[in-house]
């Protein structure tokens, strides 16, 4: 008997297949994380490997260094910092880099409002980081080898990598919250939910103040912006610098942004604030015509009025949107945060060594926190005004609350005498409260319900309730007449 029980046992172990392993992705995953993994930055060095060589056509120049000159280009974007022949660049446009930071945040948010859970979504957001990484491996490799032909210097490694996933993990963050800001929103209190419409503001009449400074100065320097432009020698040299100017004006869009505040902003030995004004030798770019020749003026102090109007508006819009005051200030304080920090995250990536020019940075420390600064006071105190004034967010009365107090309903009285109808019986019931009876001939009045009924007529069935004031005297007739009818 256990022989054939081991039997069946040992045909169980053969016949039992074993338990099918779910995939790690399945294969709409797999093709999402793909898509936002590799599509960007493919097309990113699509678009490189054009200019690269659109630019060396059009200059006559060789083909040989073509794949380092798009590596080159790929850590520009990133603003990775590398060396060509022992010069060090470390300053590269930031237009490139926020352009790329904003179709990346668009390609994360349309693929996370498709996804269904949060493990998707952080699938999306590790894809978005990892395939610029490995395109940055390989572009490390190709830059390697390219440097003998070139003069083209590895960068360091880790730096690379550091700032590839840098850019891109914050893009990714921004369009991850952009995906998920409909459907996640709800969880979040009401004023934390209303602070992003008046960040937006407040930090647009910073970008808008920064350009009406930068336009003043270029109006101020025509002449030598045109010097400048002269010197490229050319239609292909002017139409180049023309387009560096432009690639490099958020620089000097942060650069004016910090002059503004009360910082400082430097190119190698010039350094331009508020107060003061030192001058330098500068790079032969256009855009930098717009650094003041000469002193610092008192003029200058009208600058102060971009953070104050910026900080005004920002504390009058959150305080326009909450009922309480506290919530308003810490709204105010919030946006403050947010703005101050992406200032000095900005104002970090676009500085950097320029060769022989020395380092080109504002003040990063003081930027941001002067942008804080002004922003929170200023959003403080116009908020606390903007609340105390009732200008802040009101609760709204419901049309169907009735408003005005209610009058006592008052008792309809109707005195009439009952009346004998002699083709019509009517049986009377006088309905009286003890309390109410005259005791005397003296004795108030007293309120008597009638309740009557045709019992007569099928036709005509009246239902009648009559209220009635019966004095003393009818009281005492309808008694003897009662007592004569007996």
């Amino acid at each position: 008997m256990s022989a054939v029980l081991n039997q069946e046992r040992k045909r169980a172990r053969r016949t039992s297949r074993p338990p099918e392993r779910r995939p790690l992705l399945s294969p709409s995953e797999s093709t999402t994380m793909l898509t936002v993994g590799f599509r960007i930055p493919g097309v990113l060095v699509a678009i490189i490997a054009t200019v690269v060589l659109v630019t060396l056509v059009s200059v006559n120049s060789e083909l040989t260094g073509t794949f380092g000159a798009i590596a080159g280009l790929w850590f520009a974007i990133h603003q990775v910092p590398f060396s060509i022949e022992g010069t060090s660049l470390g300053v590269f446009p930031l237009v490139p880099t926020l352009v790329l930071a904003l179709v990346v945040a668009r390609g994360v948010a349309r693929a996370v409002g498709r996804a269904e859970t949060r493990r998707e979504h952080g699938l999306i957001v590790g894809a978005a980081v990892f395939g610029p990484v490995l395109v940055t491996a390989i572009a490390l490799a190709v830059a390697a080898d390219a440097s003998s032909v070139i003069g083209l210097d590895t960068p360091n490694a880790l730096l690379a990598f550091a700032w590839v996933a840098a850019v891109h993990a914050v893009s990714a963050g921004i369009g991850l919250v952009c995906g998920v800001w409909d459907t996640e929103s709800d969880r979040l209190p009401e004023w934390l939910r209303g602070i992003v419409a008046p960040t937006i503001r407040a930090a647009a009449v910073l970008v808008a103040g920064g350009g009406a400074i930068v336009l003043a100065a270029m109006l101020a320097s025509w002449s030598t912006m045109e010097m400048l432009l002269e010197s490229g020698n050319g239609f292909v040299g002017v139409l180049g610098l023309t387009v560096l100017s432009i690639l490099y004006l958020p620089n000097v869009l942060l650069g004016a942004i910090a002059v503004s505040v009360g910082s400082s902003a430097h190119v190698g030995d010039v350094s331009v604030s508020m107060f003061q004004a030192t001058g330098g030798p500068l790079p032969p770019l256009p855009v930098l015509a717009v650094l003041p020749e000469g002193p610092s003026q008192t003029l200058w102090m009208l600058m102060l009025v971009i953070p104050i109007g910026a900080g005004l508006l920002l504390g009058r819009d959150c305080a326009r949107r909450t009922v309480d005051v506290h919530y308003a200030l810490s709204a105010v304080w919030v946006a403050s945060a947010v703005i101050g920090v992406s200032t000095l995250v900005l104002g970090f990536a676009a500085g950097g060594n320029l060769g022989t020019f020395g380092t080109v940075q504002v003040t990063v420390w003081s930027l941001g926190l002067l942008v804080f600064a002004w922003l929170a006071v200023v959003g403080s105190l116009a908020a606390a005004v903007t609340a105390w004034r009732g200008g802040s967010k009101q609760t709204p009365i419901a049309d169907d609350v009735d408003t005005e107090p209610r009058r006592e309903q008052e008792p309809i009285a109707a005195i009439a005498a009952p009346v004998a109808h002699p083709e019509h019986a009517v049986e009377a019931e006088i309905v009286e409260e003890p309390d109410a009876l005259p005791e005397t001939a003296d004795s108030s009045d007293v309120d008597a319900a009638v309740v009557a009924e045709d019992t007569t007529d099928t036709e005509d069935i009246v239902d009648a309730e009559i209220v009635e004031e019966v004095s003393a005297e009818d009281a005492a007739k309808a008694d003897s007449d009662a007592d004569d009818r007996s």
